[in-house]
């Protein structure tokens, strides 16, 4: 009778060793899926890897040294975010940018920065007005130098510092996913111009904004802030406007000389 039990209990705990292998093997998977998504997501975001550009999922195996199974969830996971596209061939891409849809980025995020930075001057405790005050300080020294991605991390440290001051964490989160849906643009089309002048009024918009919240004036703070989106948003509509085209004349002699 022993011999039968001790087969049986070798066969349950090869079972459950097997179990357990492919539950780790599972969790290896998802955390390296997860990785790749989280890298991939903010090189897109940031524009290192730029707007149309061909996804090879056998390359991105090879780079990151895994199969390509959590290459494909990745994948998936930034189409969910409209980041990456599939074509018919089944191969992918990143999502060309479009301003098809900005009008309605820009309500959305006039929205919610106006909800959020008026519940952070209701909301915010010592610690968090810390935090904000902070990440501000961490933006004035990003702008004195040249480097847009410290500057872009900073600007968005600060906008996220203040999603936190606002106790609401659902709201916070719609909030933080609207500024990393805008990012492509404010690279294509609000960097590329950001002189001493944008500068110098997005330092002095924050500082007001912080010292609103700071006094927990909160219709204060939030027109501050309706003020703050609107002037990012009079940059990206100057990047738009003809240059080149507006250098020649198209005159009589412009056309005799065809």
């Amino acid at each position: 009778m022993d011999k039968p039990t001790g087969r049986r209990g070798r066969r349950a705990g090869a079972k459950k060793q097997a179990g357990n292998g492919e539950e780790a093997t599972g969790r290896r998977r998802e955390r390296g899926s997860t990785a790749v998504y989280e890298d991939m997501r903010e090189d897109i975001l940031s524009l290192k890897i730029r707007p149309g550009s061909a996804l090879d999922e056998v390359a991105l195996a090879e780079r990151y040294g895994l199969s390509r199974t959590p290459i494909r969830e990745a994948l998936l996971m930034l189409q969910r975010e409209d980041l990456v596209t599939f074509l018919p061939s089944r191969s992918a891409i990143v999502t060309p940018h479009t301003m098809s849809n900005a009008h309605e980025y820009m309500d959305t995020l006039m929205l919610l920065s106006r909800a959020i930075v008026r519940l952070a001057a209701e909301m915010r405790t010592d610690a968090s007005l810390g935090e904000i005050r902070k990440s501000q300080e961490g933006y004035a020294e990003a702008v004195a130098g040249s480097d847009i991605d410290a500057i872009d991390a900073a600007d968005l440290a600060f906008h996220r510092a203040i999603s936190v001051a606002s106790g609401n964490e659902f709201l916070g989160k719609f909030y933080r996913l609207s500024l990393d849906y805008g990012r492509r643009m404010h690279r294509l089309h609000f960097y590329p111009i950001f002189g001493a002048a944008e500068r110098e009024t997005c330092l002095a918009e924050h500082a007001s904004i912080v010292d609103a919240i700071e006094r927990g004036e909160a219709e204060e703070a939030e027109a501050l802030m309706g003020k703050h989106v609107l002037s990012e948003l009079r940059v990206v509509q100057r990047s738009l406007e003809p240059k080149v085209g507006l250098k020649f004349a198209l005159d009589n002699n412009w056309k005799q000389a065809q």
